[in-house]
């Protein structure tokens, strides 16, 4: 923990609002709440507690924590000192500049010293091209706005300081994560008004060769005001911002007048506190809180302009999916743009073709304008590598590709198999439904065989998390000709035989995934996810191994399904219930859930995450026949798909909603 007394901030609110603002937009960067403190039960005052940036901060952010980490501190410009590692070792009074503080035993400074030595040694036309090799761009833009939109002068822009360089093992690229913003809002120390800054030039005469390159380059500058300003018209601004300082304001305030402490920082008193929200307190304290957000917001919108971007690739990903038909190659796209993109694949292997990505809300697009743009191809039965990238194209004819470099592609390897085995059916939640040898009422999972011929399930394996995908491993057994298999999914491998898998499904709703190993690779043979599940109700293909998923209220373990049970009571839950699609969707960050009862009676409407995870109860209680509606605020989550699940005694609902930030 980091305990800050945040002595040059008054309102003990600047850096909290700063690091809400980060979490917001989706950087990576510290989560921070109000503390009292106490010491041997002596209250020693109000303090912010600001998460540390360490190797447990870089596992829950990042799929791989063993990178190499810097902390940047003054003077820190990311200027050239030489072409050797140990160059970069260079300290100021008692720190290193650029303090490793990840892998310290080998104290090893080559990807550093490369990332500067680009920096400064090439061309325009070769830092264009290659800079997204090396850092992640859109973070670094992103920062740079909110360090321009709530006046963070004590940055790399401005100060050379208090910045993080993260090189992801994942990407290979560093990412700028940010550190330190009490001196934000208004806080000056150089006679400079921060609320009227002029955006274009924010930072210092000295040399800053990472953002001074970027911004050189018309389509960076360009996203940058696009971030500027819609940051601002999202997120900062006094209707935004006002009510969530009055709410902070409201739960530290007895804290802060029990604070017998902050006298020691410059005399503070208690009105002092209460004044800084709106009041400048002179000295260094040139802005009240909410003045300084009313200045600034208005600032950034009359000097940024309207300028079209180019679309902005945020990720891509791909999955293979096998059926009947053989092999389908499903590519997602996250775009940003300032209208509606043309988004389209290209693959090349035993299949060379290029397919629109789409973002209608219809198959295998899940949600419409949601950002996600996603479409398919059959690949049938061929098999091998392929090579995969995405493009986007604006109306002005502005493209932007991913991978960014162009002699990079997205490698899919396509399993070389003609089993096409699939997962046909599971149920999460078995009370009564069918019992296993030993009469237990466990999880099952079946596997059904759509070929003419016996598969061997030698080197396949079951998991409900697919980044594990050896999760669990299939005994030695074979499915037949168009046959069944059932796998009891309960975490009683050991103690209750071969077809028992090592762990257990959520009923809240998970992953899914069958793979086969091949020459060391695991390959998705069927992968998906399902949302919350109800109790002895299964979730299974609409026909043996089709792609389209329903419930079924009379479950066919082992056997084919049929599809006249499913949702046999429809009728009934819909003349019972009805659950509306919430409006707006996509939402940010407050959208409105309405439902409908025929009969009052005990009701309950849950949000959740698509990993299963219990996210807000809204609802909870008995509840009267007719049309209701509540507010979901997501604030505090990032952008994503979320559940939202309607229960009555009898019957449950389940709709999606899309959090766009």
């Amino acid at each position: 923990m980091n305990l800050n007394g945040e002595h040059n901030d008054p309102t003990i609110m600047r850096a909290k609002l700063s690091w809400d603002l980060f979490n917001q937009i989706g950087v990576v960067s510290s989560r921070a709440n109000h503390v009292k403190l106490f010491i041997n039960n002596e209250y020693y005052g109000l303090y912010l507690n600001v998460e540390h940036i360490d190797n447990e901060f870089l596992d829950k952010n990042y799929t791989f924590n063993n990178g190499n980490l810097f902390k940047c501190l003054y003077p820190a410009d990311l200027t050239y000192l030489g072409d050797s590692p140990s160059d970069y070792k260079r300290t100021n009074s008692d720190y290193r500049i650029y303090d490793l503080t990840t892998n310290e035993e080998a104290d090893d400074y080559t990807d550093l010293a490369e990332f500067i030595i680009f920096l400064n040694r090439t061309s325009d036309v070769t830092f264009e091209a290659l800079i997204r090799d090396y850092i992640d761009v859109d973070k670094v833009l992103k920062v740079m706005a909110v360090d321009m939109i709530t006046g963070m002068w004590d940055d790399y822009m401005f100060n050379n300081n208090n910045y993080y360089l993260y090189h992801n093992p994942e990407t290979s690229q560093f990412e700028l994560i940010p550190y330190d913003y009490d001196n934000t809002f208004g806080i000056d120390w150089f006679n400079i008004d921060w609320g009227n800054r002029d955006v274009d030039q924010w930072g210092s005469n000295d040399a800053r060769p990472l953002t001074d390159r970027l911004f050189a380059i018309p389509k960076y500058r360009n996203r940058l005001h696009y971030y500027l300003r819609s940051f601002v018209q999202l997120y900062f601004n006094p209707e935004v911002l006002n009510p969530s300082i009055d709410r902070l304001k409201t739960m530290v305030q007895s804290a802060a007048e029990e604070d017998t402490y902050r006298t020691l920082d410059y005399g503070y008193t208690i009105n002092d506190f209460n004044n800084s929200f709106t009041t400048s307190l002179g000295a260094h304290v040139k802005y009240g809180l909410k003045p300084y957000i009313e200045t600034r917001s208005a600032s950034i919108l009359e000097q940024t302009d309207q300028a079209n971007i180019v679309p902005i690739i945020k990720e891509a990903t791909s999955q293979i999916t096998y059926g009947t038909q053989g092999a389908t190659l499903v590519v997602s796209a996250s775009v940003v743009d300032d209208d509606t993109p043309t988004v389209s694949a290209s693959i090349t292997g035993a299949i060379a073709s290029t397919f629109l990505l789409k973002d209608d809300g219809n198959s295998p697009d899940e949600l419409a304008n949601d950002g996600m743009f996603t479409g398919s191809i059959k690949l049938g039965t061929a098999s091998g590598d392929f090579s995969l990238s995405v493009s986007a194209t604006d109306a002005q004819s502005q493209t932007e590709r991913y991978p960014f470099n162009p002699n990079d592609m997205l490698a899919v390897k396509v399993a070389n198999t003609s089993t096409n085995l699939v997962i046909n059916e599971l149920m999460a939640s078995n009370e009564s439904t069918i019992s296993d040898e030993y009469g237990g009422f466990a999880d099952w999972v079946e596997l059904y065989n759509p070929t003419t011929a016996t598969v061997s399930l030698s080197g396949y394996y079951l998991t409900d998390d697919l980044s594990e995908p050896d999760k669990w491993a299939f005994p030695d057994t074979t499915i037949p000709p168009n046959g069944f298999l059932l796998i009891w999914v309960d975490d009683d491998d050991e103690d209750q035989g071969p077809m028992h898998a090592s762990f257990k499904l959520s009923k809240d709703g998970e992953d899914m995934g069958l793979y086969l190993e091949e020459d060391g690779a695991f390959n998705a043979i069927d992968a998906f996810s399902f949302g919350p599940q109800t109790t002895d109700i299964s979730f299974g293909r609409e026909l043996d191994g089709s792609s389209t998923f329903i419930e079924f209220t009379d479950p066919t373990p082992g056997a084919s399904n049929n599809t006249s049970t499913a949702f046999e009571n429809e009728v009934e839950v819909a003349n019972s219930i009805q659950l509306f699609q919430n409006y707006p969707n996509p939402f940010n960050p407050n959208t409105v859930i309405s439902f409908e009862l025929v009969e009052s009676g005990y009701t309950q409407l849950q949000v959740f995450d698509l990993s299963g995870r219990w996210i807000q109860t809204l609802v909870d209680g008995n509840r009267s026949a007719g049309l209701h509606s509540v507010n979901f605020d997501g604030s505090g989550l990032s952008s994503g798909t979320y559940f939202y699940v309607l229960k009555t005694k009898s019957t449950s609902l389940t709709r999606k909603l899309v959090l766009i930030k």
